[in-house]
Formats: structure tokens, C-alpha cells, sequence
């Protein structure tokens, strides 16, 4: 596990999910901030609309 933290430059060896409708970007940014690989979910999103959720890296 340790490779796969060092490749997703991770602390933790926790990947958070993306959830569509029941997560917004605050949970990724959350998990990545607390170590972990944060996700937002973008399957359903346009691209303007992910634009809007993520403007810059957090």
C-alpha cells in the first residue's frame, strides 16, 4: 500500500468515492485535506457545470 500512497502522493490510504446528488466538492476537499485521495463526482456534470464546482485546484 505504501506504492500506491507514494504514486497518489497520499498520506493516508483512503480513497473517497464519488457520490453523485449527495456530495458536493466541500467532501472532496475535506478528504484531501485530512490525507486522503477526494473525489468529486463528475459523470453527470457538463463541462461548464464541473467548471463551476471545481474553478482551481483546491
Amino acid at each position: 500500500m505504501a506504492t500506491l500512497q507514494r504514486m497518489l502522493v497520499i498520506e493516508l490510504p483512503i480513497i473517497q468515492a464519488p457520490m453523485a446528488v449527495v456530495q458536493d466538492r466541500a467532501l472532496g476537499i475535506a478528504v484531501s485535506n485530512a490525507g486522503g485521495l477526494g473525489s468529486l463526482p463528475c459523470a453527470m456534470l457538463t463541462a461548464d457545470t464541473l467548471q463551476l464546482a471545481a474553478p482551481r485546484p483546491c
